[in-house]
């Protein structure tokens, strides 16, 4: 079954290559009154990978897991430079931050898009560069289709299934309207909920609905008029903001990231 799935590209979904393990680590000792700093950047996927950039919900699950539990962290500022990614690890890295007690900022950095905006708009402020990409939301979905080129050069294709929809997103044959109609609802879907989790975190207007939902992305000087964002600033004035919710006249920032093993890591592991 998953063969299949997998030939359709989501709206957020991207795949992961080889696995590593992460560990967290501290650029910092945390004391009283300190507040984390948190990077989120690259693709969101369910899992790391090798070989390229990804932010999984883990990673951030354990960084939040210990500011919520140190007596030391008073707020956190997470620090957002990625275009998204799998639209189920972008619903779960949201729901981690939206849970949190503790205030949240969020900056936004070169591109905050996608499900790395759904995440953005889980915090209680958000504070973007005037230049940053943002926005973006909406779903997609597609897939290579080869049947022409096989009708040009003679080849035929034959597939046994147990189903008349198993072998949905084959790229050797054409797609039924059914099996058309039944992509087409789930993007709507997928897009409707996560257009609903946004309408809901940063209690949008109807106008403001209307102009967001075209799936269309925005420079952050531009967001803040469509309720994307609270304001526009540097990563300076984002902690700045982060130090006023928290209560805070001085505060420590210490930056939390993941540590990723690599494959040789692992083989020594073994």
């Amino acid at each position: 079954m998953m063969e299949n799935i997998g030939k359709f590209v989501l709206g957020l979904i991207i795949g992961a290559g080889i696995v590593g393990i992460a560990a967290i680590i501290t650029i910092g000792v945390p004391s009283a009154n300190s507040i984390a700093v948190i990077k989120i950047q690259g693709v969101i996927t369910s899992s790391p990978s090798l070989l390229s950039e990804t932010v999984s919900p883990d990673d951030i699950y354990g960084m939040i897991q210990k500011v919520e539990e140190s007596p030391y962290y008073r707020a956190v500022v997470f620090e957002i430079n990625s275009p998204g990614g799998s639209v189920v690890a972008s619903r779960e890295m949201a729901g981690y931050v939206k849970a949190m007690e503790k205030p949240t900022v969020c900056w936004l950095s070169d591109v905050a898009a996608s499900g790395a905006y759904w995440v953005a708009s889980s915090c209680d402020v958000i504070v973007s560069d005037p230049l940053s990409i943002t926005g973006s939301i909406g779903a997609t979905a597609s897939y290579l289709e080869f049947s022409k080129l096989f009708d040009k050069y003679g080849v035929t294709y034959e597939s046994i299934t147990s189903g008349e929809n198993k072998d949905m997103g084959s790229p050797f044959r054409n797609m039924t309207s059914d099996e058309r109609e039944n992509m087409e609802y789930i993007v709507n879907e997928t897009f409707r909920y996560f257009l609903g989790e946004v309408v809901k975190n940063r209690n949008l207007t109807e106008a403001q609905v209307d102009q967001i939902s075209s799936g269309g992305i925005f420079l952050g000087k531009d967001a803040i008029e469509l309720g994307l964002v609270d304001r526009i600033g540097s990563f300076q004035e984002a902690k700045s903001m982060a130090k006023e919710i928290a209560g805070l006249d001085y505060a420590e920032f210490v930056s939390m990231k993941k540590k990723g093993l690599g494959l040789f890591d692992l083989i020594g592991m073994m």
